[in-house]
């Protein structure tokens, strides 16, 4: 569609380096790419290349959860205490709450140190964020949490007796055909495949504010990458290991849109479990984000003036979303190679007017 590469064109003249974008309205999904998988070696996109989704892996971790549930394997309702008898509150936390960014737990990720040569384990981004952030008490509005997704895969695991990305894959994965998503944190995956991830770190101005939705930075990178005004690779600057359940799964934006259209089409989970993710929404305002319900692993966003549903993701050198509009009937998933670690940025949110103008080209708006 001529529009829609001129778009991307415009995109990677705006300062992008490679991206990736698919969508559907009933039939197998249209793929379209343009730019650099790998700037040194001068090596183009292609449709089969993996990025990492960074956040969209809740939308697979919830949808593998829920479906114990739909199995008879767990009550998204008990206590968590079953699993884990020694975190403070945990007899007032629920399964459900673990994926729905309404547990109270404290969060790890603006506190976890970049180092691209550690192993982290899942119990120790826990330790951190209870070392580093606030509890608050269960069931209150919903604050955006990655400790509960890490939870909720050594829940996973726990119940299945298997690896999060071995349960992900034989539930989630292969019933819908997907076979270019990976959970790298707990499989081995097809590492050749990947597209390198490219960071924007300027300098930050004198008295520039530091919090994140003023555009502070997300991800303590000292150490790891210096500042600097051009793009710097950040492939490897956030270990897999160190996203686990919240964001470690790479993927195509064909397989994610699949995956999209299997979650409402009934082919994963019936009704009544679907609703545990899709229904149930409270309002959520999670600074610098367009999500503004949050169901489990799944938000409400608003992209060209209609209600989409899906997630977003960013993980150091990556953006990604997934979409779906039930009226329209198209699901779009778009991914993208650059990043930073302030969401105001061009490199961390160029990518959403991009989906925005997508749409309505697609849809005729």
């Amino acid at each position: 569609m001529p529009n829609l590469t001129a778009l991307l064109d415009t995109y990677l003249a705006d300062g992008a380096v490679g991206a990736s974008l698919a969508y559907s309205t009933g039939a197998a999904p249209t793929a379209l790419t343009a730019g650099l998988s790998d700037r040194q070696h001068v090596t183009p996109v292609t449709s089969d290349q993996l990025f990492k989704i960074g956040s969209c892996t809740k939308t697979f971790v919830a949808a593998a959860l829920v479906k114990l549930a739909e199995n008879g394997k767990l009550d998204l309702g008990a206590p968590i205490s079953a699993w884990f008898p020694d975190l403070p509150g945990a007899k007032g936390i629920s399964v459900r709450q673990l994926i729905n960014h309404r547990s109270g737990l404290p969060e790890f990720e603006y506190y976890i140190p970049m180092d691209p040569s550690r192993q982290w384990m899942p119990r120790q981004l826990v330790d951190i964020a209870f070392a580093s952030d606030k509890q608050k008490a269960p069931g209150g509005p919903a604050v955006y949490n990655n400790t509960g997704y890490v939870l909720a895969g050594l829940v996973i695991e726990a119940v299945t007796g298997q690896s999060l990305g071995g349960y992900v894959r034989s539930a989630i994965l292969e019933p819908l055909g997907l076979e270019n998503t990976w959970s790298p944190a707990t499989e081995a995956f097809p590492e050749k495949a990947m597209v390198r991830g490219y960071y924007h770190r300027p300098p930050p101005a004198p008295n520039a504010p530091t919090d994140i939705a003023s555009g502070g930075e997300m991800w303590r990178m000292d150490g790891v990458l210096p500042y600097a005004d051009d793009l710097q690779d950040s492939s490897d600057s956030f270990p897999f290991g160190a996203a686990y359940g919240c964001g470690d799964m790479v993927s195509t934006p064909s397989d994610m849109v699949t995956f999209m259209r299997g979650l409402f089409s009934g082919k994963l989970l019936s009704p009544p479990f679907f609703a545990e993710m899709f229904e149930h929404r409270v309002p959520a305002s999670f600074p610098g984000t367009r999500m503004r319900e949050t169901g489990a692993g799944m938000f409400q966003s608003a992209y060209a003036d209609r209600s989409f549903y899906g997630h977003q993701g960013s993980i150091p050198g990556y953006v990604a979303v997934m979409l779906h509009d039930p009226l329209s009937g198209l699901t779009i998933a778009m991914t993208s190679n650059v990043g930073s670690g302030n969401r105001l940025s061009f490199q961390a949110s160029g990518l959403h007017p991009v989906v925005d103008q997508a749409i309505r080209i697609i849809l005729g708006d």
